[in-house]
């Protein structure tokens, strides 16, 4: 959901960004501010919220009373308002500079807490590993879903994250091209070195490096970097992007990463559609028959 189609590249819609010096004050995006969890303002905060646990329960009541699970989680991620967590010593990072929303991390949260059984495995699969929903909807209907700031939240994160990680991975495809013909070969260290110096003009160990002064993690181990950093290194390589370039190059490079992400999505249709026809085709196996009734098994 929320991809653009082609013909609309001409026009690189970027969308609702905050102003780095606050001239315009924090954009709207459907979450409570992202409190440090030592701020003694914290406990104040919480209760003023809609907390979690309160809105995973109705979740867990709507699905016992039969309502459509994936109907269920929309409404619980519209009022959701808690931008990060820590779950078993996991965090779960659903609002990137209290601007960019990773929706389909919420998902994972939200369908991981439902009791065994309640949710069809399948689906849920679906969703969170191909993006495919079990029901088709138009853009004007998932925003009306997650309700107009959400989803400017989740359009940063798509343009942020989404098709910034594609324009690392055009990039590295033109790099490759142009090498083809040389007699050396590069290590997975030096071409990603290269992808970065090319589209942001510094390695890539000092652009993290500057990421994370940036972020106050400056003690982080410089050669690990978890998904949740990484998901915010990514969109602030973005926002230095809009901010140091001029706007030919920024849309030249957007249009390419759009290109790409186009590319890859096309891939995983055709790999779906292959996947569906072999299922459909595949012989019944005797366990999933009983007295000649098909059963569901797994």
């Amino acid at each position: 959901m929320a991809t653009t189609n082609s013909a609309d590249t001409d026009d690189i819609p970027i969308p609702h960004l905050a102003d780095r010096q606050g001239q315009e004050g924090p954009v709207e995006t459907g979450f409570a501010p992202d409190i440090d969890p030592d701020d003694e303002r914290t406990v104040d905060a919480e209760l003023m919220e809609v907390g979690p646990e309160s809105l995973l329960a109705t979740f867990h009541a709507q699905l016992h009373a039969g309502r459509p699970w994936f109907d269920a989680m929309l409404d619980c991620i519209s009022e959701w308002d808690v931008p990060r967590e820590t779950i078993d010593g996991r965090e779960y990072v659903y609002l990137i500079e209290h601007e960019a929303f990773d929706w389909l991390l919420l998902a994972e949260r939200i369908c991981d807490s439902a009791p065994p059984g309640l949710l069809p495995r399948h689906e849920v699969e679906d969703l969170l590993v191909e993006e495919s929903p079990p029901v088709a909807l138009s853009e004007i209907e998932f925003q009306e879903r997650l309700g107009t700031a959400k989803y400017w939240a989740h359009l940063n994160f798509l343009y942020g994250v989404r098709v910034e990680q594609a324009l690392h991975l055009a990039m590295e495809r033109i790099l490759q091209k142009e090498r083809s013909g040389l007699s050396f070969s590069h290590t997975r260290q030096e071409l990603d070195s290269d992808v970065f110096g090319r589209i942001y003009g510094s390695r890539q160990a000092d652009l993290l490096r500057e990421f994370r002064a940036y972020a106050n993690r400056p003690d982080a181990d410089p050669e690990r970097i978890e998904h949740a950093e990484w998901q915010a290194f990514t969109y602030w390589l973005f926002r230095r992007r809009l901010e140091r370039q001029d706007p030919a190059r920024v849309a030249s490079d957007t249009r390419q990463g759009l290109e790409m992400l186009y590319e890859l999505e096309a891939a995983k249709q055709r790999r779906l559609r292959r996947l569906q026809s072999s299922e459909a085709k595949r012989p019944l196996d005797e366990s999933e028959v009983i007295d000649g009734v098909l059963v569901a098994v797994g």
